[in-house]
């Protein structure tokens, strides 16, 4: 097949996916396991194929292939274009591959989920839209599956139908629905200032701006709408809420994958458009530093598995963020940066993959996440064991593990910055980088000490675990094992594992390729790493202090407390009060002066109208009086009369006489004096009243409306012809 029609199979097959889901319900409850074991048999089956579609992608732009692009016409007007490169080949597949573990887990820890169906359909419509952002060749097509993407997995945050899961859905869907206005208000923005929306082509384009503000105006808010899926501070919030309360494989998902491609949009504006651009870089590179020390420290600071895990994940970002600026405010030089940028994006992906299916076993099995109650869950579950111990030493950085190769990159970006400005500033971001690492040095371990080193707690006992293999998938087992070796291989052998897909990756931006490679494992690059060692055994005895414990032994029984629960938080302090309370009394405030003033000025018209009437009323009362006393004087009683009156009666008489005349003429009896006179002031009475209820009523507002509006056609037709 061609390759344009490969690329179009990846949206389809998920698609088709969620199809066969729905389709195969009913065999599922007519033949029980042996249906659901069908059911999952075709999912895996779509899953694995769009994996060796991401492998043939690989081959193909390893090959040099050309004409990897294909263009959709008449959707949403402008059409979608996708093409594949290095970086979108390489996370393609990572992509692809998580979503097969992740299904494979799901498969068991879901076996007894009343869901499931509605689970599975939207995973393979966020794997469509995933997909789909991986292979957009421009900001509109990015825009269409990224908000897909955001809506389909928005069901996987109120999946569980808790109170906590709506309102964290709550948040997740609403940080979502405005990263994603402010995104394509960016995009229009850009579209004016650019001339292109295609990714490729925005090169330098920021440089032949007219407008330099609107230009920063356009990437402000492109990097909002990217910072709000990524994660980075301050729009974090929705990390720390969504991730426990989805379930585990898609908490694995969500982190691993779906925060990506926030970050996978940034890497366009930060490479592409403000290329080069120093000030830009210095921009993202400090909002990459605060992301990484607040997700770090609200990490070491939880209780919760899922919740420390989350904002893990914050920090995590926040240390590609700080790859990306320092790749800004290089300039030149800076291929470093990016490859440690792009490979922890791989990295963090197969890390979270694990830490959070792994998490998932323990909550699945004591149905809690609070460490006094898993502490000991793993103590003879060896397997487990394992795996959290590689993903915790590779997200932690210690050399032999694939985690320390990119953050040594990112660091040693930092260290040339230093010594190319010389600035005491980016010697204290360094030091900051280290700390950060030395955060996640002290959690991991502490996470660590609580499953496999403590005594197990009465849940645990309550729930006889420990027995190894059986608590764990065996095909999700071999998965995740698979990942493991690759952490390891990865990190042991930098040279010629990642360095390559570095540069294979590298080519999605036009910084270079990495040709000086850092001596991994020279004293320079561990000096780095001794230093985050000892940041985080001087955290972790600050911690230790702020746990209350009842003997000072690694195997005495720890009441762990969360010393952040009560700090105030960006959502609870800031953005609820702002959306739900600040918002709505400003605007309701304007809302009803604008009314006051409506109504005001209503009756100052009112009133104008009024008077006018009133002068008009002394007008005609006149006139009336005049009538009465001239034309009228011999018909007018000892009564005042209206003007209706005096229109009516006089008409009346005439009437009156010409019946006379009849009468006289064709000798008929002569009728009663008034009779006409009489006739036409109860036929007057009785229109009066008539228009007066038509007048009060809403038909009579609405056909005077359509009376105005049919004389303004007639009269915009009489002029164009």
């Amino acid at each position: 097949m061609e390759g344009r029609g490969i690329l179009l199979l990846f949206l389809l097959l998920p698609l088709a996916g969620g199809l066969l889901s729905c389709a195969l319900k009913p065999a599922e409850r007519k033949f029980g396991e042996r249906g659901k074991m069908i059911s999952a048999g075709v999912l895996f089956a779509v899953l694995a194929a769009v994996f060796g579609l991401s492998l043939w992608a690989v081959a193909a732009v390893t090959k040099g292939a050309e004409d990897l692009t294909l263009y959709v016409p008449n959707v949403c007007g402008y059409g979608l274009n996708l093409t594949v490169d290095g970086f979108r080949a390489v996370y393609l597949t990572v992509a692809s591959f998580a979503w097969l573990v992740s299904g494979v887990f799901y498969a068991w820890y879901g076996s007894h989920d009343a869901s499931a169906l509605r689970y599975q359909v939207f995973t393979m419509v966020t794997l469509s839209c995933t997909l789909g952002v991986l292979l957009s060749a421009d900001l509109f097509t990015l825009f269409i599956f990224f908000e897909g993407m955001s809506l389909a997995s928005y069901v996987w945050v109120a999946h569980e139908r808790t109170a906590e899961a709506i309102r964290a859905s709550k948040t997740y869907l609403t940080v979502a629905v405005i990263g994603g206005m402010v995104l394509l208000m960016g995009i229009f923005l850009l579209y004016r200032e650019a001339g292109t929306l295609f990714i490729n082509n925005l090169t330098l384009r920021y440089y032949f701006a007219e407008n330099p503000r609107a230009a920063w105006a356009a990437g402000l808010c492109l990097l909002f709408g990217f910072g709000a899926k990524a994660g980075g501070w301050p729009l974090h919030i929705w990390l720390p809420k969504a991730h426990p309360e989805a379930p585990a494989s898609a908490s694995a998902l969500l982190s691993g994958i779906l925060t990506k491609t926030g970050v996978f949009g940034i890497f366009a504006v930060c490479g592409r458009y403000f290329l080069y651009n120093a000030d830009w870089g210095r921009l993202v590179f400090w909002i990459g530093i605060v992301t990484m020390l607040v997700g770090a420290i609200r990490a070491l600071g939880s209780i919760d598995i899922k919740h420390m895990l989350a904002c893990s994940s914050v920090s995590q970002i926040g240390f590609i963020l700080v790859g990306i600026g320092a790749a800004g405010i290089m300039e030149s030089d800076n291929a470093m940066a990016v490859t440690g940028s792009i490979l922890h994006m791989l990295n963090h992906s197969a890390f979270k993959l694990i830490l959070f299916l792994c998490a998932g076993i323990v909550v699945h099995r004591l149905h809690t996440r609070d460490f006094n109650k898993i502490r000991g869950f793993g103590r003879n579950h060896y397997g487990l064991m394992i795996l959290m111990l590689i993903a915790s030493l590779g997200i932690a950085g210690i050399p032999i593990f694939s985690g320390y190769v990119s953050k040594t990159l990112i660091h040693e970006s930092i260290v040339e910055i230093y010594h190319a400005s010389g600035s005491g500033i980016y010697k204290f971001a360094e030091h900051l980088f280290l700390l950060a690492g030395g955060c996640t040095f002290a959690y991991m371990v502490k996470l660590f000490v609580v499953l496999f080193v403590r005594e197990p707690s009465p849940e645990v006992q309550a729930a006889e675990l420990g027995r190894g293999p059986k608590d764990m998938p065996r095909a999700s087992m071999v998965l995740l094992f698979a990942t493991a070796f690759l952490i390891f291989i990865f990190g042991a052998m930098p040279e010629v594992s990642m360095i390559p897909i570095g540069r294979l990756a590298s080519d999605v931006l036009p910084y270079g390729t990495l040709h000086h490679v850092p001596e991994f494992f020279g004293p320079e690059c561990l000096k780095g790493f001794v230093y985050t060692v000892a940041y985080g055994l001087l955290i972790l005895g600050v911690e230790t202090v702020l746990v209350r414990r009842k003997r000072v032994s690694l195997r005495t029984t720890p009441e762990y407390v969360d010393r952040m629960e009560k700090l105030p938080t960006l959502e609870d302090n800031l953005y609820r009060p702002l959306l739900f309370r600040v918002f709505p009394a400003v605007f309701g405030t304007l809302m009803r002066g604008l009314e006051k003033f409506t109504e005001y000025t209503a009756i100052g018209v009112f009133g104008f109208c009024k008077a006018v009437l009133a002068v008009c009323d002394k007008v005609v009362d006149a006139l009336i009086l005049l009538l009465r006393r001239t034309v009228l004087a011999p018909v007018v009683e000892q009564r005042s009369i209206t003007l209706a009156e005096a229109i009516c009666n006089p008409i009346g008489h005439i009437g009156n006489g010409f019946r006379k005349l009849w009468n006289l003429t064709f000798g008929r009896k002569s009728p009663k004096e008034g009779d006409c006179v009489e006739a036409i002031n109860r036929a007057r009475v009785g229109i009066a009243d008539s228009v007066k209820l038509v007048s009060r009523s809403l038909s009579y507002g609405l056909m005077t409306f359509c009376i105005g509006l049919l004389i303004l056609m007639v009269y915009l037709l009489w002029s164009f012809f």
